[in-house]
């Protein structure tokens, strides 16, 4: 009996000890909710998006250092100042859900369920809005990037099962590429290497309970709760991305782009916004209101890095017709273990094919098909003045057809194509 006392001591001794070594934040990419903000950061590109995702061998477009930095080998002067993009998600399902006349009879609380009714289970995105200043000088790039993603997280079919997450990224890159004539008139070779510093902010998971009470908290003020009461998770990244094309006669390219190399964020956990606020800046929003005890924790999440490749074929046929095919496999590295059934099905999950054409520098007409998804896509520029608009699904579920969301995104940008 004593032995066995003993044994009980040392085992609760262990987990004294250990505990504090392999627990881990409720805030991190490994719990269900935040899974997706564990993904490598990538400004949303409405002419990539409306041709299916494809592009790596695509130059002479604003943000083409931007997925692949051996595109600045082909020099020229690129500026984007600025470019602002916003991309609603589920549209069909949202002009079919009677929401916008729920709104038109003032009903905000039946209009709020329609929304929350469009949003299906498991992962998904509900908005996102972008702000980029990119300047492309020769073999130069520089990128200013910010974005607000909300993102949702819905464990069941039931309303009130809707999480959202509110994200905020900013990053800075800047870019380097270079030619190198190895075969004149036959091929050349475009080498690039691009940096970023990253940001990343994003806050607690919301629940439409949780935010019905604090709005129906009579004692306080709702913009006060929020800023006060609302956990933040915030950190810091510097990945690597270097890229290669390989460009041959008849304008063909063929493209290798290695993604996220020294991509860790190191995070840390504040009590509320308005601490992130004391701590990182200094000062604070509005008075602290919050007594409740809170420990603040650090973690790093990483996505590892990945190999993209690609071909291009962009024919010069004069000023007035300029077409572009791009097909696109991402994540070759992961295909390398897969048999062969899962091959072929993983082959045309990561293949991205898009097509464009340019007529008499005014305006861009797009299509692509990623994952058996089409995407349409038009630019049109009008003096300084730059439009560009894209219609395209994505794949959310664990296989092809399980949870496909469509989005529509509108970008207006000045000094750029």
């Amino acid at each position: 009996m004593k032995n066995k006392k003993h044994l009980f001591i040392i085992i609760a001794l262990v987990l004294l000890v250990t505990a504090p070594l392999v627990a881990t934040s409720i805030y991190e990419p490994t719990t269900d909710a935040y899974a997706q903000t564990a993904e490598p950061f990538m400004g949303t590109s409405t002419r990539v998006m409306g041709m299916g995702g494809a592009g790596l061998g695509i130059t002479g477009y604003y943000d083409s250092f931007l997925l692949n930095p051996a595109n600045l080998g082909s020099g020229g002067l690129k500026i984007s100042i600025p470019a602002i993009t916003v991309t609603a998600f589920n549209p069909s399902a949202i002009l079919e859900s009677g929401m916008f006349e729920a709104l038109d009879e003032g009903s905000l609380v039946e209009a709020a369920q329609d929304f929350l009714g469009v949003i299906g289970k498991n992962y998904g995105d509900v908005l996102t809005t972008d702000v980029s200043f990119v300047l492309g000088l020769g073999n130069f790039g520089l990128g200013l990037e910010a974005q607000e993603r909300l993102m949702s997280y819905k464990t069941s079919a039931d309303l009130t099962s809707t999480n959202l997450i509110a994200q905020v990224t900013m990053a800075a890159t800047a870019g380097l590429g270079f030619r190198i004539n190895a075969i004149p008139d036959v091929m050349s070779i475009d080498l690039g290497v691009s940096g970023k510093a990253i940001y990343k902010m994003y806050l607690e998971k919301q629940s439409a309970s949780s935010i019905t009470e604090m709005l129906g908290d009579d004692g306080a003020d709702p913009l006060d709760s929020y800023l006060n009461d609302v956990p933040l998770i915030a950190g810091y990244s510097f990945p690597v991305n270097v890229g290669m094309n390989l460009n041959f006669p008849l304008g063909l390219t063929l493209s290798a782009v290695a993604r996220n190399f020294n991509g860790t964020y190191y995070m840390s956990t504040y009590q509320s916004i308005n601490d992130w606020s004391k701590e990182v800046l200094g000062e604070s929003f509005v008075d602290d209101t919050n007594s409740d005890p809170f420990t603040s924790e650090t973690f790093t999440t990483d996505a590892g890095w990945s190999l993209n490749g690609g071909l291009t074929w962009a024919p010069k046929l004069g000023a007035l017709l300029k077409p572009i095919i791009s097909v696109d496999v991402l994540d070759i590295m992961g295909l390398a273990d897969l048999s062969e059934a899962e091959l072929q099905r993983a082959f045309f999950e990561r293949t991205h094919l898009g097509a464009s054409v340019r007529l008499l520098s005014i305006l861009d007409l797009r299509y692509g098909l990623s994952q058996g998804y089409q995407s349409f896509g038009v630019g049109f520029d009008l003096l300084i003045f730059h439009l560009d608009a894209a219609y395209y699904t994505m794949e959310y579920g664990d296989q092809i057809g399980s949870k496909p969301i469509d989005a529509v995104s509108l970008r207006f940008s000045l000094l750029s194509r």
